[in-house]
This record gives structure tokens, sequence and C-alpha cells, in this order.
């Protein structure tokens, strides 16, 4: 199980997927192989 700090989301294409895939750190998106991505950020006032 992953939480919401451990997300990106590739800028080219939108693809969200894992900082991490077991222990190896992704670098680029699975889907188009961009390197230019946000992480996203846990708002917790959007939750409650």
């Amino acid at each position: 199980m992953t939480s919401l700090s451990e997300l990106r989301a590739c800028k080219s294409c939108g693809n969200v997927f894992t900082k991490k895939a077991g222990v190896t750190i992704i670098t680029s998106c699975p889907h188009c192989d961009g390197t230019n991505f946000d992480t996203i950020d846990l708002d917790e006032e959007m939750i409650d």
C-alpha cells in the first residue's frame, strides 16, 4: 500500500505513479519515459 505523499504525476502524459517499486526509486514515467513530474502533496484540510 502507498500513501499520497509517495505519488508523482507526470507533466507530459498525466500518469500517476509511485516514487518507488520495492527498493528501486523510479526516475522516469513508466508510461512515456518522461522525467518532468510533480510530487503530490498531502493537504490535510482537504481530507477532513
